[in-house]
């Protein structure tokens, strides 16, 4: 069973989250080429930018909590966790994985009455461990930017088709090579995982963790998956259930609408 995780700070409350990464400083895209072939940001420069150490500061607001995977408003697409994440996951033999630290800076909130733990940041480009099915997964016309290497894909109709149907993600048969957390080629920094990982934070009551099931793809709106309790596998497909549900409810009610705005 495979999960795609990242943070879940936009379905919870209390927990610290990243404002800004001060180390490296600037902004690694206004140094970066722009590629003749995509038109996006590309070159080594953009792509090594964050292979280091780095120092953050958290947002103003009233979090309470350091949470074991935090979210960014400068990168939201990386897997930044806590030293207790990285200890259990090689406690319970999903391995140990390639990741540069992460230092929280001061001023830190009054309503954190604890020091942050030490957090690190996956580095996904030595994580890469399977390839996805773009089209059985929803994208279309995707492949690799000829010019710069990068994901491409027709996004507005990549988008419009998964407003439409749940497309599940899917893996091409023989190229996951057995990792717990990994990546896939392409797209870029997409974080997968096991179920492992997931009865792993549950065991160990890791927090802000939000896993999605490839049954439902993007999971848009999906809160993840409920690893607090003892029985989220017998949970799960409720969940799913009822995530599909409410999903296909919204793209029947939009239709209608786009319907009756024809007719009028």
């Amino acid at each position: 069973m495979f999960f795609q995780f990242g943070h879940n700070s936009f379905a919870t409350r209390g927990f610290a989250y990243i404002r800004e990464i001060i180390e490296p400083g600037g902004n690694p895209r206004s140094q970066s080429p722009i590629c003749q072939g995509c038109r996006r940001h590309c070159g080594d420069f953009l792509d090594n930018y964050y292979d280091r150490d780095m120092v953050v500061q958290i947002e103003e607001s009233r979090a309470t909590k350091w949470p074991d995977i935090i979210g960014s408003g400068h990168q939201s697409s990386f897997a930044i966790v806590s030293q207790r994440v990285i200890e259990a996951w090689e406690m319970e033999g999903i391995g140990t994985f390639p990741c540069f630290p992460v230092c929280v800076a001061p001023p830190f909130l009054k309503t954190l009455t604890t020091e942050p733990p030490v957090y690190y940041r996956l580095d996904y480009k030595k994580m890469v461990g399977a390839e996805l099915d773009f089209e059985a997964s929803g994208y279309v016309n995707a492949k690799a930017c000829e010019h710069c290497g990068k994901f491409i894909d027709d996004w507005k109709q990549s988008g419009i088709l998964q407003r439409g149907k749940i497309y599940p993600y899917v893996l091409k048969p023989g190229t996951w090579n057995g990792a717990n957390v990994f990546c896939p080629k392409m797209p870029e920094r997409y974080m997968y995982c096991t179920d492992k990982v997931v009865e792993c934070a549950h065991k160990y009551k890791l927090t802000n963790f939000a896993f999605r099931p490839f049954e439902i793809g993007s999971g848009v709106g999906f809160r993840g998956v409920d690893y607090s309790k003892k029985n989220w596998r017998q949970k799960l497909p409720e969940q799913i259930r009822m995530f599909e549900e409410d999903f296909y409810s919204k793209v029947s009610l939009t239709s209608k609408v786009a319907d009756s705005m024809e007719t009028e």
